[in-house]
Formats: structure tokens, sequence, C-alpha cells
């Protein structure tokens, strides 16, 4: 979990630059992109495998952090 958890903040910075420099979708497809990747490494770490366990210790918290950081570096890149 906690891996995911850095991972999206930086996700989250990168994902303000790429969507300046180009569009959205692009940002969008990196952080699904890279969520899709640390779950593949997480699980080889782990030995755990199972969509309930990835979506209640990854997925959920990647995608909350991701959005949560790229909202505020947003909002601090426009400031």
């Amino acid at each position: 979990m906690g891996v995911h958890v850095i991972v999206a903040l930086v996700i989250g910075f990168v994902s303000v630059e790429v969507a300046q420099m180009s569009r959205s979708l692009f940002a969008i497809l990196l952080g699904l992109g890279v969520l899709y990747v640390t779950g593949f490494v997480v699980q080889r770490m782990t030995g755990k495998k199972g969509i309930k366990w990835w979506f209640a210790n990854g997925i959920a918290m990647y995608l909350f952090f991701w959005l949560i950081s790229w909202i505020l570096f947003y909002n601090l890149a426009i400031a």
C-alpha cells in the first residue's frame, strides 16, 4: 500500500507537467499505465495475487492519492 501511495504522489506531479505540455488524456494514460506496472511489481515482491487484494491495497489508494496530488499540484502551478 505504501508503495502505491508514494508512486501516486510522484505521478500526480508528473501528470500536471504532462497535461500542460500536451493533452490531459496522455496524463491519464500515463497514470493508469504506471498503476498497472506498480501493481505487477508489488505482486511479484509480495507474492499475493488476486483482484480483491490488489483493489483494496493498491488501486483504491493509488487512484485517491494520484487524483488528490494532481489537483493540488495543478492548483499550485496556476497560482
